[in-house]
């Protein structure tokens, strides 16, 4: 019986571990059962992107309710706006106009990236000024120790929009 309780702690370790082995073999409902009990944040991130990579139109409502309800830490935050930018621009932009001014770092930083990527193309040139200056005044109310960790991706940012950001 002792060996039985040996056998299933390492084997729930084990799955805590290495859950990025065992992900792809799962199909799509047990994916999703993953991302709807938010209980390890890593293993829901890997768990949501391996989705979206099967199917986008799936994981866009998980991706904006993690951001619209602010549920996981910082980074799930910044996978889940990563997934949603690239299957729904609109959808992110919403969401960066309603919680900028409150968003955690990482979360920011994964903004700031995305909007940069796309700071020539139409959808990035059509963003107003204002919606890139409260990203940038976010940016700026970060405690030191947030703002250096992204500051590469606000160095790209300002640089991407320079001209929009006189």
């Amino acid at each position: 019986m002792e060996d039985n309780k040996k056998i299933a702690d390492a084997t729930a370790l084990d799955k805590i571990v290495n859950y990025d082995t065992y992900i792809p073999n799962m199909n799509n409902d047990q994916l999703i059962a993953i991302v709807n009990s938010l209980e390890n944040f890593d293993e829901v991130a890997t768990t949501l992107t391996e989705l979206s990579i099967r199917d986008k139109d799936k994981a866009i409502p998980f991706c904006s309710k993690i951001l619209e309800e602010n549920l996981g830490d910082e980074f799930l935050q910044a996978v889940a706006f990563n997934l949603l930018y690239e299957g729904d621009h609109e959808k992110a932009m919403e969401i960066v106009n309603k919680n900028v001014l409150s968003a955690p770092a990482a979360l920011l930083g994964a903004i700031m990236d995305n909007l940069s990527t796309d700071s020539l193309q139409p959808f990035g040139q059509s963003l107003s000024s204002g919606v890139l200056t409260s990203i940038i005044d976010r940016y700026l109310e970060l405690s030191d120790a947030d703002k250096k960790r992204i500051h590469e991706n606000y160095e790209w940012f300002q640089e991407s929009y320079e001209d929009k950001l006189v």
